[in-house]
């Protein structure tokens, strides 16, 4: 089976500079905000000021909000931690989404033929 985590591949795919609030949770409990520092078809880099108890691996929920008065402007789903940063934040690699956020990522970036 294939692992994202352990493929994982830095700068695979292009990206995109974007600064959107960013919404983490982790199971109902926690809900830690951040802010998105780069995107890509696949993953997105998420700073942080706050500690927060994650290891690489982890499964945690996202949403990523480009507009506060447009609902359509949202992209959510799950993901895992790919990697930290320590004092900067960390990369997410996403592993599910629905239609209406993978429309709007690809929307976000580039024409690179992805």
């Amino acid at each position: 089976m294939f692992n994202p985590i352990e493929n994982y591949e830095q700068r695979k795919d292009p990206r995109v500079s974007l600064e959107f609030p960013v919404r983490i949770s982790v199971g109902s409990q926690i809900t830690v905000q951040g802010h998105l520092k780069d995107l890509s078809l696949n993953s997105a880099f998420i700073k942080i000021k706050n500690n927060i108890f994650l290891k690489t691996g982890d499964e945690v929920g996202f949403a990523i909000l480009s507009s506060p008065n447009d609902t359509d402007a949202l992209m959510q789903g799950s993901a895992h931690i790919s990697r930290f940063v320590p004092g900067e934040g960390f990369a997410i690699y996403f592993s599910k989404m629905d239609d209406a956020s993978q429309k709007y990522l690809k929307k976000l970036l580039p024409k690179t033929g992805i």
